[in-house]
């Protein structure tokens, strides 16, 4: 039997055991970082506004003011269906988003290209700041074309980081619900939205036309942030390089399908044909190997992507490459597309649904004239790192500080997860209305 002062004197010293040792994790294992600005967005937030579109509902992070919590955006500009002047005068500031790092990820194993990363500036020692790592030590890294290039060689991703650094640009889930619609269905397609449904047996393969439509330039995806405030076209970039998601259900004869994606510089298509069990990709007209199909079961839902990130031409199902990845020619000339037509699926014979479209662009880091790693390659040392913004057009970064490479010793440690997020909840009290911080749970996740 325990005595009373035994058990008050056990528990101050679990009390104080726990103390001690949340305060050495916290020392030397994990740290909580708050992120203020948003060079990281759409990934990782800093100070914002969340907005959902009125017109497609669409919901997308607009950045905020943090040094001048008085100068805050009054509109916004839905990247999903380019619906302007969305007045977010009232719509309360949310936080940024609280990270838990690991501060010796090192250890385990080595620092990787793609990685988010929290570290400290030569220049300025005391501030921690949050990018992701392109460069690692002794490359010669450079930007081209909005790609990273080390070594001379294209720095290729794989498709789970592809997903990693996404970022949006239409989502057929929330469909403008003015104006004219962006599909064109062909014979035996009938628009069932959310769905597409197709069920006919033509010889012929009839189309399904998806036609992009970019605030101020139809047919061609651009570089533009929701997190931003609008840019206008002579000021953004041009993106070739896409990844387009969507899901398949098949009802019964598992169709003959074409997907085809023209991104401005290539033309390509992902081929699957069930009675030839074959199935194959085709660049610009021209065929490529093909490798055995494994058709659809009927009733079953599969995920199909396909991609032409960092010049390479992917396709998978349910997140596993089916064909080998196919090297696209590095050309930045744009051939001539087809009226805007960004994407088309096809079939020929077959009943099956298409739910859930999604397409989605690669991060383009812009250069500019004098900034590091940009006109010229730059040289990193055996121990240095290069680091740069997801968010490109305002990301301050190691293009343009005075000491662009990151030594390891200024590294601190990888983001996990996003933790302990919260947002502004408004209360009426007569004329007076309160704002009060509660949980925001939708923004707990790990990071990739």
């Amino acid at each position: 039997m325990l005595r009373r002062g035994s058990a008050i004197r056990g528990l101050l010293e679990l009390i104080a055991c726990t103390a001690i040792s949340v305060s050495l994790l916290k020392g030397f294992l994990v740290e909580g970082f708050l992120i203020s600005t948003g060079s990281m967005a759409p990934h990782l937030l800093g100070y914002h506004k969340h907005v959902v579109c009125p017109e497609c509902g669409f919901g997308f992070a607009r950045g905020t003011d943090i040094d001048n919590p008085s100068n805050q955006p009054r509109v916004a500009t839905c990247i999903n269906c380019g619906q302007m002047e969305i007045d977010v005068a009232e719509v309360p500031r949310n936080e940024g988003d609280q990270l838990l790092v690991h501060k010796l990820p090192w250890v385990f194993s080595e620092i990787r290209r793609w990685e988010p990363m929290v570290f400290r500036r030569p220049d300025r020692a005391t501030t921690a700041f949050v990018k992701r790592v392109v460069g690692l030590p002794g490359e010669t890294v450079q930007l081209v074309d909005g790609n990273i290039h080390a070594n001379g060689q294209i720095c290729r991703k794989t498709l789970a980081q592809q997903r990693g650094l996404a970022v949006p640009v239409y989502d057929d889930r929330f469909r403008p619900r003015a104006g004219t619609s962006r599909w064109t269905v062909g014979q035996g397609w009938t628009d069932q939205h959310p769905a597409f449904r197709f069920a006919a047996m033509n010889t012929r393969t009839s189309w399904l036309v998806y036609r992009h439509e970019d605030i101020e330039q139809p047919g061609v995806v651009r570089d533009r942030y929701a997190y931003n405030p609008r840019e206008p076209r002579s000021r953004t970039r041009t993106v070739n390089e896409l990844l387009v998601t969507f899901e398949v259900i098949t009802s019964g004869t598992p169709p003959r399908l074409t997907i085809e994606l023209d991104t401005g510089l290539h033309r390509v298509s992902w081929v699957r044909d069930p009675v030839a069990r074959q199935q194959w990709l085709v660049v610009n007209d021209r065929r490529m190997k093909s490798t055995r199909l494994v058709p659809v079961e009927p009733g079953r839902r599969r995920t199909m992507e396909i991609s032409t990130i960092d010049r390479t031409l992917r396709a998978a199902v349910d997140g596993r490459l089916v064909l080998p990845p196919l090297a696209l020619s590095n050309s930045s000339r744009r051939r001539k597309s087809g009226a805007g037509e960004l994407l088309k699926l096809g079939a020929a014979a077959g009943d099956f649904e298409i739910h859930n479209v999604r397409i989605d662009r690669d991060v383009f880091y812009r250069d500019a004239a004098g900034q590091h790693a940009t006109t010229s390659p730059w040289k990193l040392g055996s121990d240095e790192f290069f680091m740069l913004g997801d968010n490109s057009p305002v990301s301050l970064d190691s293009r343009s500080w005075t000491r662009p490479a990151v030594p390891r010793h200024l590294v601190i440690g990888r983001p996990l997860l996003v933790h302990l997020p919260s947002q502004q909840w408004s209360i009426e009290s007569g004329d007076a209305a309160r704002h009060i911080r509660i949980p925001d749970l939708r923004r707990i996740r790990y990071i990739r």
